[in-house]
């Protein structure tokens, strides 16, 4: 299964988990980064309001792709407005399967998982599984059973 992980980061947390994921999964990255980087406090906000952002060029193309990880912050219990903008971009995703991969600094809300694997459904996408870290779990290099178990899903 060849898989694809999209991962948009802040502060690297998420990022070095994606790329543990596609070490283990022998996947393909690509990583999703705003035109305009701007304050935290004004993308906190463009998270709240599910506001899209211009985003450089990546792959959003699924096309020689059998599934996605979509990795990301969770803000304010929301996904940031790039990973809004790059769901919006995405091409050929019918029949494809997808997961979800989220990181946040206190809260394990699966308010942003839900928004994304909705989003997906609703392309006609197959939803295999979800991951919450913490990230001080991700600061302590503590990924646990789950890790192990969301890898298990895009390995055939």
């Amino acid at each position: 299964m060849k898989t694809l992980i999209a991962c948009y980061s802040y502060s690297g947390h998420t990022l070095k988990v994606a790329e543990a994921l596609k070490k283990e999964i022998d996947a393909d990255l690509t990583d999703i980064k705003t035109e305009n980087d701007r304050w935290y406090f004004f993308k906190l906000w463009d998270a709240f309001r599910e506001k899209h952002v211009p985003i450089k060029p990546c792959i959003t193309d699924l096309m020689g792709f059998d599934s996605l990880v979509v990795c990301c912050p969770v803000w304010g219990g929301k996904v940031p407005a790039a990973i809004n903008q790059y769901l919006s971009e995405l091409k050929n995703l019918r029949g494809k399967r997808f997961g979800v991969f989220v990181t946040s600094g206190g809260s394990r809300s699966q308010k942003a998982t839900s928004q994304i694997r909705e989003y997906l459904d609703d392309q006609g996408m197959y939803f295999l599984g979800q991951m919450r870290l913490l990230s001080k779990d991700v600061d302590e290099g503590n990924y646990g059973e789950m890790f192990d178990y969301f890898v298990k899903k895009f390995i055939k």
